[in-house]
């Protein structure tokens, strides 16, 4: 029995194919201009306008978070910082300062290269810029070490454009002091921030009515001290930038007036 063949049409094969390859190609080509244009972009200022947009539209959390605000990769100058066209004049004011404050600081701490022993955080009182014991104390005692006092300049710098309060905290862990001239962590940790606030007034010219300083001992901990790591983490100077939260009080007088 003999197999049909199949038929095979006569003329010009099917070339709607043509019209698909050629939208590929163009869109190859769109996309090799983009990451060109993309190359020669300033990289500096995108990334401040992408942490910017971060801030703005997703928020930051309110609880400290371990390590400094920021990309490894890139870094930014105070003057590039404030420079740069940051899209947060209608943030408030604390979160707008909270962008400015870590760009600045984070590029500074690179310079210095000790970015892993600042961290700046924000909560419902403010911002919080934090120093590790690593960066700011010999150890056991409240000595300035000379990296610690490079940071407070630049600090003071940021606290010479507001005019917020400024609270200074020391923090240590559990572990008992074995220097006389402290015979508790309370003492310890509160002429650490002594320390800190006196250097920002008398070295800084931050106006003393501005600050306090206050010792929080071993119990106001980040982590648990349960580790050497964790207890590492705790052992910090927190320079807080208050913001005033909302003035309006419910006033209540007790007994009530009888007019």
């Amino acid at each position: 029995m003999a197999r049909n063949k199949q038929a095979i049409p006569d003329g010009p094969p099917d070339e709607k194919w043509l019209g698909t390859y050629g939208d590929l190609v163009t869109l190859l080509l769109v996309f090799f201009v983009v990451l060109y244009a993309m190359a020669n972009t300033d990289l500096k200022n995108f990334q401040k306008i992408a942490w910017s947009l971060r801030v703005a539209f997703n928020g930051v959390g309110e609880e400290p978070a371990a390590g400094v605000v920021g990309d490894a990769n890139s870094a930014t100058t105070s003057t590039e910082a404030a420079s740069a066209p940051l899209f947060t004049d209608s943030l408030p004011s604390k979160r707008r300062d909270f962008v400015r404050v870590s760009t600045e600081l984070t590029s500074f701490a690179r310079e210095l290269n000790v970015d892993g022993e600042i961290s700046i955080n924000m909560n419902l009182e403010g911002i919080i810029i934090s120093l590790s014991e690593r960066l700011a104390f010999e150890p056991g005692s409240s000595e300035l070490r000379e990296e610690a006092k490079q940071v407070l300049d630049e600090i003071v710098g940021v606290l010479q454009t507001i005019d917020n309060p400024v609270r200074v905290e020391g923090h240590t862990d559990d572990i008992p002091t074995n220097n006389p001239l402290y015979p508790t962590n309370w003492e310890l940790s509160s002429m650490r921030a002594v320390s800190v606030a006196r250097y920002l007034a008398e070295e800084g010219g931050i106006a003393p009515e501005r600050l306090s300083a206050s010792g929080n001992a071993e119990f106001k901990p980040l982590v648990p001290n349960d580790s050497r790591n964790n207890r590492m983490i705790n052992r910090r100077a927190d320079v807080v930038i208050i913001y005033p939260t909302d003035s309006r009080r419910f006033s209540v007088t007790w007994p009530p007036s009888e007019n």
